[in-house]
């Protein structure tokens, strides 16, 4: 090819302008973020006003927080094993047999019944713990349960009434269970089996109440419902004694009974059933809830975040209308 054409080739090349790409993008944004400086200053300050607005329009609550864990069957704090080892044979009284996968144990039964189920209904019949969890629908002058005052509660019982409902007024087991799942969080501690359960509420006794009533509800609940399954246990083993005469048949039914009265026995002892509470309900003596330190900085970089977006989106749409007009321009 001859030398004039590669040269010719090198002019054109050299003449074209090379775009900036990303890196001129990042000097356009930044270029736009401190022409609009007061903009920016201004959405940080709106951001921190409208934090501290919200921090004085909501109530402050207090954090009560508890740890529990599985009872101790041995050592000196322990309540002892209520199921007994077995004497010389296969005993039907072990609990909850069956394979690995399948077994269920009263300390994960009390997890799950936490504040729910019949947990909540247990709840419903304390007029005190319903009084501290509906303070707003409670009307202590006449005694009685009313709808919660307010512009959104008579809006939402508007549009019930619409398609022909009605707002809940007495609150019963479900509300409960609802209201205790709001305000519940159960947390692992260290990947074991031990549970950190934190409730909150605007008064600090009040939290305090009601954390103690939820775990001395759920570990009743589960005593009850033991004492019930080995009180059904004995009386049908004793109605198998009375009507069987052989006498080997007659040996292993007495050893179950004998299995099941001792099951009975310890769980009649005052201590806990299925869990141990390792550090008892407590809460700082401040509130806690929502923090300034944490909410107030955060509002102003969400504000800052914001009218740093609306600077950009608004120097992109000057660009766009620029291109515009010269493209127009261009045609004509």
């Amino acid at each position: 090819m001859p030398d004039g054409v590669i040269a010719q080739r090198s002019a054109m090349t050299l003449g074209l302008q090379v775009p900036d790409g990303g890196e001129g993008d990042l000097r356009s944004f930044v270029r736009t973020l401190s022409d609009g400086w007061r903009w920016l200053l201004a959405g940080f300050a709106g951001g921190l006003a409208l934090a501290v607005g919200a921090l004085w329009l909501v109530t402050p609550a207090y954090t009560a927080t508890m740890v529990i864990g599985p009872t101790a069957r041995v050592g000196s704090a322990a309540m002892g094993a209520r199921v007994p080892a077995l004497s010389g044979r296969e005993s039907a009284a072990v609990a909850e047999p069956g394979a690995g996968d399948e077994s269920l144990s009263d300390y994960a039964r009390y997890l799950e019944l936490f504040g729910t189920g019949p947990v909540a209904a247990r709840l419903a019949r304390e007029p005190a713990l319903l009084r501290a969890l509906f303070p707003e629908r409670w009307d202590g002058e006449a005694g009685r349960w009313r709808p919660p005052p307010g512009l959104l509660p008579a809006v939402k019982r508007m549009l019930l009434a619409l398609v022909g409902r009605e707002d809940w007024v007495e609150p019963d087991g479900e509300r409960v269970a609802r209201a205790l799942r709001d305000r519940l969080v159960i947390d692992m501690l260290r990947s074991g089996p031990m549970r950190r359960i934190t409730l909150r509420h605007a008064d600090r006794a009040t939290a305090l109440d009601l954390i103690g009533w939820i775990a001395s509800a759920t570990d009743a609940h589960l005593r009850m419902e033991a004492a019930r399954r080995s009180a059904a246990q004995i009386a049908h083993i004793k109605a198998r004694l009375a009507a069987i005469t052989v006498a080997e048949h007659r040996q292993a039914l007495s050893d179950l009974l004998l299995d099941q009265e001792r099951v009975a026995m310890m769980i009649g002892v005052d201590l806990p059933f299925a869990a141990d509470m390792v550090q008892p309900p407590s809460a700082a003596a401040l509130p806690d809830w929502p923090n300034p330190a944490v909410v107030v900085p955060l509002a102003g970089m969400v504000g800052l975040v914001a009218a740093g977006f609306v600077l950009s989106a608004r120097h992109a749409l000057r660009e766009s209308a620029a291109s515009d007009g010269l493209s127009a321009e261009d045609r004509r």
